[in-house]
Formats: structure tokens, sequence, C-alpha cells
């Protein structure tokens, strides 16, 4: 693997929310695909050239993560990490997930995996109250908005890709500046 070239254009994630564990899954994927990165304590930096298979690999990750959170044999919920949706209330994970998919798609709206996920996403909060860093009124705005761009990509004959890329720019804004 060659090194990071701080001097060429680079890509942030902030994955402070991540297990220790999650992490060093993350940079073994990224270390046996050759993608040059580095750690600043939580924060990944890798070049920007390579940040759609980075963003894969983090959904990968994300994925396995909540399946795994959520398959713990005990059902007790002294977790007080926002609660999930057989509370009634979405886990503030799919905050970050939304925030991710929403900055993916507004770059490329024919990304199927990310279309994908947001559609499983969209099924996991349906009727779900608002994780607790938002609020109701900014929660139904993001539900909204994340239904509107699975509407322009999968709910016709032909795809909007300009309309979902617009809706998903403003997603990701609002999210941004609320969580």
């Amino acid at each position: 693997m060659s090194e990071l070239d701080l001097n060429s254009p680079i890509t942030e994630w902030e994955l402070d929310e991540w297990t220790p564990d999650a992490r060093a899954e993350l940079t073994t994927l990224l270390i046996e695909s050759g993608i040059a990165h580095k750690w600043e304590e939580t924060v990944l930096l890798a070049a920007s050239a390579v940040e759609n298979e980075v963003e894969e690999m983090l959904d990968e990750i994300e994925n396995n993560i909540g399946i795994s959170d959520d398959s713990d044999d005990s059902d007790d919920s002294d977790d007080d990490d926002g609660g999930d949706d057989r509370n009634g209330v979405a886990d503030s994970k799919v905050l970050g997930q939304l925030s991710t998919l929403a900055q993916r798609i507004s770059r490329n709206p024919s990304d199927t995996n990310a279309i994908r996920t947001l559609e499983r996403l969209l099924e996991e909060i349906d009727g779900a109250n608002a994780p607790r860093e938002i609020s109701d009124s900014v929660w139904r705005q993001v539900k909204d908005l994340a239904n509107q761009i699975e509407e322009s990509l999968v709910g016709s004959s032909h795809p909007d890709e300009s309309t979902a890329m617009d809706l998903a720019g403003r997603l990701f804004a609002i999210l941004r500046s609320n969580v």
C-alpha cells in the first residue's frame, strides 16, 4: 500500500461513534483493497479519488454493525444510545447513515447501493419517532425529503436524477446543521 499523499485532495470521515473493533475492521478492508489512508484519532483520511470505494466499505460495515448490535441475545435496553425502532424511536445511527447516503446520492444519483440502502432505512424509520438529537419537526422534514428522494429515483418509470440530487443536497445540509 502506498503512502497517503496529503498534498492531493483528501476526504475525511469522522467515525467517533464507531467501536474500535469496527474501525479495525475498516482498516483491514482498506489495507486489503490497497487504499492509502491515515487515521487521526477517530477521523479517517483517504484520497478523494477513492471516496466511492471507501463509502461502500463504510456502508458495508455500518450495515453489519446494525445487524450485530440488534442481534444481541439480551433485549434489555440499558443501552442509552437513543433507542431503536422497537421502542418507536429511530436509532441515532440512522441520522449518520442518512447523511452519508444523502451526500452519496447528491454526487451520484444512479448509485444503486445507496438507493437500496435508502429504501432499507426508510422501511426502518417508517413510523418511528425522532431520535433525541433532533426535534420532531426536523425529523419529519428529514423523513419527507428522504421519501421524496426515493420517489424521484424509484417511484416512476423514468428516474429524475436532477431532482434527487437537489433533494439529497438539501437533506445533507439539514442533517449537517442539526446533528
